[in-house]
C-alpha cells in the first residue's frame, strides 16, 4: 500500500524522530510531503522554520481506503495505526502531563468506535509514558473527554469543508473542561426533564463588534449504528507512569460538556453564513410568536409569503436553465430578522436579481452576506429557517412559520416553556416577528466550489494560537475531497461540524456608552456556515 499524507503550510510541529537526523524533538515546519509505504510513514521532504515550538492541538482528516478495515498484528486497523503514528509524530502528547492534564478527542461518526478502543487511546498517550520518567511523582493522571459529531473541519477557514477524522486539543483540566467530573452518569437522565439534549458547548472570544464571549452549542451525532448508543460523550481518566502503558482507571458517560479552547477575553470570532437575499427587507406589520402574517410592501400590508411565491419559481427556473437539470427537493428559505433600529441604521443587504441569476452571481452575493453577518448578529439580528407556509386564503393567507428554536433542547421542553410564557402573558415566540422589525428572505446558493473563500480571517494564526472552527453541513453532505492525499494534518486547527445546525449565544451583558446591546441568540443551520475563533 502506498499513500500520501500532507501537512498544510500552517501546520506547526512534528516530532524529530519523524525525519531522522539531529536537532530537538519538536520542530516548527512549513511544509511536509510524506509517503506511506507498507503501512509505515516516512518523510519525502520537509522545511524547518524554527525550533522549540509548543503544540496543543491537531486535526486529522482521513480518506477511507482499503486500509480502513485491514488489521495489523495488534488487532487495530491499518488506518488506526497510521493515525496514531501521525498524532505521535505531531508531538501532541510528547511533553509531560504537568498542567496540561486534560485532552478533548472529537471524532466523526465513521471513526466513532475508535474512541471506545482502549488500546488505540493508550497508544496515542504512549509518549506521555516516556515523559513521565522525568517527573518527580511516580504516576500522573490525564483526563479525556471523548465526543462524536457529524464531521471534522478541514483546511482553510475561508473555505471550510467537513471531513471524516479526529481532532484533539490538549490543555489544563480546570480551564479546558470545567466541571468535567462533577456530573456523573446520572446526567444522562436529565434529558427527559431538564431539556438538555446531548451536546458539547464551546466558549470562544467575542465578535469583532462586540465584547461578550460566545457560547456555540454543537449537537452530538446519532451513533446508534456506530457504537450502539444514541450518542457518544464520555469522560475517562488515564494513569500515566514510567515504564508502563497508559491505563484506564475511570470512565463516566455524559450528556453535555463545556469546552473552553483558550482565553475568551483574547482573540476574536467571526461568523460566516453564505446565504443569498432574494427579497428586500420588509417591515413586519402583523405576526404573533413565530408566525409571520403580513409585511409592508409599497406602503401596504401584504401577505408575508407573496414575494416568495413569485421569486422562488423564478429562481428555480433560472437555475434549471443554467444547469440543464430540474432541481430536486424543496428549496430551503431563511429569514433574517432586523430590529427596527438596526434596519434604519445599517446598510441592508442588496437583493439578487433572480430573473438573471447564475451560480457565480449567487456565490458573489453569498460572500457579501457572509462578510457582514458578524456585525448584524452583534447588533441583535437573528436568522430563522422558514418551516412552512405560503398559499392559503382568508386569515391564513400568506402565513409563514419561522423556526422558534434558539437553543438546543427537546421539543417537549420548548412546548412547556412556550406555555409558561403564554400563561404569564408573554410573547410565546420570544418576539421573533415583532411588528416594526424588518424581515428579509434568503436562500442557500446553488453551489459553493471547493476552496472558494467565504470569509477572510481576522488574521493569520500565529505560532501560539489555535484556530477553532465550529460549523454546519448538509445532512447528506459528502466528505471533503482530499485529492491525491489520504490524510491531512493541521496542527493549528480544532473544532466540530454538525448536520443539525449550531446554536450561537452571547455570554453575559455588554454596554457601549451606557446603551445595552441586545443578546446574541440564534440557530444557524444553513449549509456551510461556521463560527471561526482564534484563541
Amino acid at each position: 500500500m502506498t499513500a500520501r499524507i500532507s501537512l498544510f503550510p500552517r501546520g506547526r510541529r512534528l516530532g524529530g524522530g519523524f525525519f531522522g537526523g539531529g536537532g530537538p524533538a519538536l520542530q516548527r515546519l512549513h511544509s511536509i510531503r510524506v509517503v506511506v509505504e507498507s503501512h509505515r510513514i516516512s518523510a519525502l521532504s520537509t522545511t524547518r522554520i524554527s525550533q522549540n515550538v509548543t503544540n496543543n492541538c491537531v486535526s486529522i482528516v482521513l480518506k477511507p481506503s482499503n486500509s480502513s478495515k485491514a488489521k495489523n498484528g495488534r488487532g487495530q486497523t491499518v488506518l488506526q495505526d497510521l493515525t496514531s503514528e501521525a498524532i505521535g509524530e505531531a508531538g501532541l502528547f510528547a511533553g509531560p502531563v504537568g498542567r496540561s492534564n486534560a485532552a478533548v478527542i472529537i471524532s466523526s461518526k465513521q471513526y466513532a468506535s475508535w474512541l471506545d478502543d482502549d488500546a488505540f487511546v493508550s497508544r496515542l498517550l504512549a509518549p506521555l509514558r516516556d515523559a513521565a520518567s522525568h517527573e518527580t511523582s511516580p504516576a500522573t493522571e490525564l483526563s479525556i473527554l471523548s465526543a462524536v459529531v457529524d464531521g471534522i473541519p478541514q483546511n482553510e477557514v475561508g473555505s471550510p469543508r467537513s471531513g471524516e477524522g479526529i481532532a484533539i486539543l490538549r490543555g489544563n483540566l480546570d480551564v479546558l473542561l470545567p466541571g468535567l467530573w462533577k456530573t456523573a452518569v446520572a446526567g444522562l437522565q436529565s434529558n427527559s426533564d431538564g431539556g438538555a439534549q446531548p451536546s458539547i458547548e464551546f466558549h470562544v472570544p467575542s465578535l469583532r463588534d462586540d465584547s461578550r464571549p460566545l457560547q456555540v452549542t454543537v449537537p452530538l451525532a446519532n451513533t446508534i449504528f456506530n457504537t450502539g448508543r444514541s450518542h457518544t460523550l464520555f469522560a475517562s481518566r488515564w494513569q500515566i507512569g514510567p515504564g508502563a502503558q497508559p491505563r484506564l482507571i475511570a470512565l463516566i458517560e455524559k450528556s453535555s460538556q463545556v469546552i473552553v479552547p483558550g482565553k475568551v477575553s483574547a482573540g476574536t470570532s467571526s461568523v460566516a453564513v453564505p446565504l443569498v437575499p432574494v427579497t428586500e427587507a420588509r417591515k413586519i406589520v402583523t405576526g404573533l410568536g413565530n408566525i409571520l402574517r403580513q409585511v409592508e410592501i409599497d406602503g401596504k400590508p401584504t401577505p408575508a409569503s407573496k414575494e416568495l411565491e413569485t421569486v422562488i419559481p423564478m429562481l428555480l427556473q433560472a437555475r434549471a436553465e443554467e444547469s440543464g437539470e430540474q432541481p430536486t427537493g424543496p428549496m430551503g428559505v431563511w429569514a433574517l430578522i432586523y430590529p427596527e433600529h438596526v434596519a434604519t441604521s445599517q446598510n441592508l443587504q442588496r437583493v439578487l436579481q433572480v430573473s438573471t441569476s447564475s451560480s457565480s452571481r449567487e456565490r458573489k452575493k453569498a460572500r457579501e452576506v457572509s462578510g457582514c453577518i458578524s456585525t448584524l448578529l452583534a447588533a441583535g439580528c437573528h436568522i430563522r429557517r422558514v418551516l412552512s407556509g405560503g398559499g392559503g386564503w382568508g386569515l391564513k393567507q400568506g402565513l409563514l412559520s419561522l423556526d422558534p428554536q434558539t437553543r438546543y433542547s427537546t421539543p417537549d421542553q420548548e412546548d412547556v416553556e412556550s406555555f409558561i410564557r403564554s400563561f404569564n402573558g408573554e410573547d410565546s415566540g420570544g418576539g421573533i416577528v415583532t411588528p416594526g422589525s424588518y424581515v428579509q428572505f434568503l436562500v442557500a446558493p446553488s453551489h459553493i466550489a471547493a476552496g472558494e473563500t467565504l470569509l477572510t480571517p481576522e488574521s493569520e494564526v500565529d505560532g501560539d494560537s489555535t484556530r477553532v472552527i465550529v460549523g454546519t453541513q448538509e445532512a447528506e453532505a459528502e466528505a471533503a475531497d482530499l485529492g491525491d492525499v489520504d490524510m491531512t494534518i493541521d496542527s493549528e486547527l480544532f473544532g466540530a461540524i454538525s448536520s443539525q445546525g449550531i446554536y450561537v449565544a452571547s455570554l453575559g451583558d455588554a454596554a457601549d456608552g451606557g446603551v445595552e446591546h441586545a443578546a446574541i441568540t440564534t440557530k444557524i443551520d444553513s449549509p456551510d456556515s461556521f463560527v471561526v475563533s482564534d484563541v
